[in-house]
């Protein structure tokens, strides 16, 4: 077996749990925690579990450019989370949000194309939407999305955006070359060296892993020691090199100590 070859059922393997463990948590989320800032916690740890799942098939499909446009949402909502928890704008995220949301919907719905019957009942709003919609315009949503990069220096972490994010970018917005890979992947079946997918995967790997650990830590419920001893046994194994132990028995233990909570 070659090295590369162990650290991709490895890294597949991390994957498996990290998307079991985190339907769990999900669950969690849902029978424990109510109100906007935990609700958005547990979309951003939803997301994630997307995200990775997404960037997994991708990298399985040597389709690396795809991957890196994905990985590059993750970071992104990465920083958005530590965004929301030091200026504590959760709510006014969640309004800006909403309001977006509804003009998308409604700028659809005045195109003629969407004229049928199905396609404008789909798009209908209800009376209730409409009002919030209106109360929400009518109040001024302290919410400026956030500069990026400036707020990466502000973590320390300019290498995490000018590596990942930044990086990921020219995977999104059109360039001259941009198929040339693609190109030889289709016609001559050329792989993409496997350290490059492996590395994708990888970071996303902790990427997604950041994100679960600190929604968690965030969270007003008390997820306890094992879910952080899940998420640091993945950090030790791909930042440290730290051998990787049988995920599954974490996994048992961590639901074991939720499952009380989600019985009552």
């Amino acid at each position: 077996m070659t090295k590369d070859k162990f650290q991709k059922e490895e890294l597949d393997k991390i994957v498996v749990s990290f998307i079991k463990l985190t339907k769990f948590v999900i669950l969690v989320f849902e029978n424990n925690t109510s109100g906007t800032k935990e609700n958005i916690r547990r979309n951003f740890i939803a997301k994630s579990n997307s995200l990775l799942n997404s960037i997994s098939i991708l990298i399985s499909a040597n389709q690396e450019g795809e991957a890196m446009a994905l990985y590059r949402m993750l970071i992104e909502r990465y920083f958005y989370l530590e965004y929301l928890e030091k200026k504590d704008k959760y709510q006014e995220f969640k309004d800006w949000s909403y309001i977006k949301t509804y003009e998308s919907r409604n700028n659809a719905r005045s195109n003629s194309e969407f004229n049928d019957s199905t396609t404008k009942k789909y798009l209908k709003d209800s009376p209730e939407q409409v009002k919030k919609y209106q109360k929400l315009k009518l109040e001024k949503i302290d919410w400026v999305e956030p500069k990026l990069e400036d707020f990466a220096k502000e973590l320390n972490l300019t290498f995490l955006y000018k590596l990942g994010y930044d990086l990921g970018s020219s995977f999104i917005h059109p360039r001259a070359d941009e198929g040339y890979w693609d190109a030889l992947r289709l016609v001559s079946k050329n792989p993409t060296p496997e350290f490059r997918k492996l590395n994708i995967l990888k970071n996303s790997i902790l990427i997604a892993n950041s994100i679960l650990m600190y929604s968690c830590n965030y969270s007003e419920h008390n997820f306890g020691k094992y879910l952080n001893l899940y998420c640091n046994v993945i950090f030790g194994f791909l930042n440290e090199g730290q051998n990787l132990p049988n995920l599954e028995d974490i996994e048992k233990i961590f639901f074991a100590s939720q499952m009380k909570d989600l019985e009552a």
